[in-house]
């Protein structure tokens, strides 16, 4: 982050995120990935449909419009969409940071796809569980599952060559 001296205009500390888009193919698809993570996280997921743990995966292949809604957000497209082999969807997001809009958005398709199961994967959770742990609790309601993609990535480092 970086923060204003307070003589600016707009006072507002301002978030930076150095996030390198990464546009390739993996599995037959290609994508154009927002940041190195989630390429990492396609990654895993093509070495998960190679041993057959799932049927196949996509990247952000649909747009949920929250009917309704007359604050932002009104659409949401998850970053990951999983399907077993009977084809039913598991939708993941993807996050370094966990904020407040996310879970804003996990609150929001709760309430208008309660059927749709999502899932919230985080680039690491911290060891001491505190900070962020009321974020944390709060994306739980809405969702399946929270994963530490950096205990995932730990254990397949050298199976799958990332990024």
């Amino acid at each position: 982050m970086i923060e204003k001296l307070g003589f600016e205009k707009n006072k507002r500390i301002v978030k930076v995120y150095n996030n390198q888009r990464v546009s390739i193919t993996i599995g037959g698809q290609h994508c154009h990935f927002r940041s190195k993570f989630e390429y990492n996280w396609a990654l895993y997921l093509q070495f998960l449909k190679d041993r057959a743990k799932i049927l196949y995966w996509e990247y952000e292949p649909k747009i949920f419009y929250f009917e309704g809604e007359r604050r932002a957000p009104v659409q949401y497209t998850p970053d990951f969409a999983l399907f077993d082999s009977l084809g039913h969807a598991v939708w993941q997001e993807c996050k370094g940071h966990h904020d407040g809009p996310t879970n804003t958005k996990l609150r929001l398709m709760a309430k208008h796809y309660p059927d749709e199961v999502m899932e919230l994967v985080l680039m690491r959770i911290p060891k001491n569980q505190v900070k962020g742990a009321n974020r944390r609790r709060v994306a739980a309601k809405y969702t399946r599952r929270i994963i530490d993609a950096s205990e995932i990535f730990r254990q397949v480092r050298g199976l799958i060559n990332f990024k």
